[in-house]
């Protein structure tokens, strides 16, 4: 996943906001949101090829994603998969749990990666790398991680992130769908070129956005939204699957 917005604390009723685009080659298989957790249970997709993920959320109200990181160290194929990162914090059941485990992990075994973690309470992100792990706090207000360090200015897709993640005003008599409607139709975004399209378009080779997730986490747990859209932003379609987060039926159209 490449472009992760978030706000904290910028709702009444949603103590966390969490919109992203996953970025990867088209021909990686991978799922639409499932069960990768029975205790607790935990939503997300599924990468089909390492097993990991890249944005999930659990019966807790704990939302968990994961971007790579560039300039902290080549790619080594022999690493870890980073996606399992996202399941084995994606289980725990408060942000302080999740802020000890990052404690005791060894970035290193991981190639590069930025490691959200958050929830009405509190979030952080983990930076990893060669040189081993830096846990940032995050404050209340707009964010944005894109495939550098949390809220970077610079190079333009990470800026451009940032600037459309701050703009964003929420109004409380909107209602779930119609927030996660007007962050789907930002997470569409084209930017000025290929540089800082939050939408991205590689055909030549074959690589893009795949799918885009929203999750509202209510200060009442009971009002915790999930939705999901499979395929580049700008022409998807929003399904809400908050019916999975419940372990209830199959998910059901937002008409969004």
């Amino acid at each position: 996943m490449c472009t992760l917005l978030v706000w904290k604390r910028q709702h009444p009723r949603f103590g966390l906001i969490a919109a992203a685009n996953r970025d990867e080659f088209l021909a990686r298989p991978a799922t639409t949101p499932t069960s990768l957790s029975r205790d607790p249970l935990v939503i997300g997709g599924r990468d089909a090829t390492a097993g990991g993920t890249w944005f999930a959320i659990n019966a807790h109200g704990l939302v968990t994603a994961l971007t790579n990181r560039r300039g902290a160290g080549a790619h080594d194929p022999s690493k870890r998969s980073r996606g399992m990162l996202v399941v084995e914090f994606a289980r725990l059941a408060t942000v302080t749990d999740a802020a000890k485990l990052a404690e005791r992990i060894d970035a290193t075994l991981y190639n590069p990666f930025v490691l959200f973690v958050g929830a009405t309470n509190d979030a952080f992100a983990l930076h990893g790398g060669v040189e081993g792990s830096r846990l940032e706090w995050i404050a209340d207000g707009a964010h944005a991680i894109t495939n550098w360090d949390l809220d970077a200015t610079t190079p333009p897709k990470a800026a451009r992130a940032l600037d459309k993640a701050s703009d964003v005003r929420f109004d409380a008599g909107e209602s779930p769908e119609e927030i996660a409607s007007r962050l789907h139709a930002f997470l569409a975004d084209h930017g000025s070129s290929e540089d800082d399209a939050l939408c991205v378009h590689r055909p030549k080779t074959g690589y893009g956005t795949r799918s885009t997730s929203i999750a509202l986490v209510g200060f009442q747990p009971a009002e915790t939204r999930l939705f999901h859209a499979e395929g580049p932003a700008c022409a998807s379609t929003l399904v809400d699957v908050t019916a999975l987060l419940r372990d209830e039926a199959a998910p059901r159209p937002s008409n969004v």
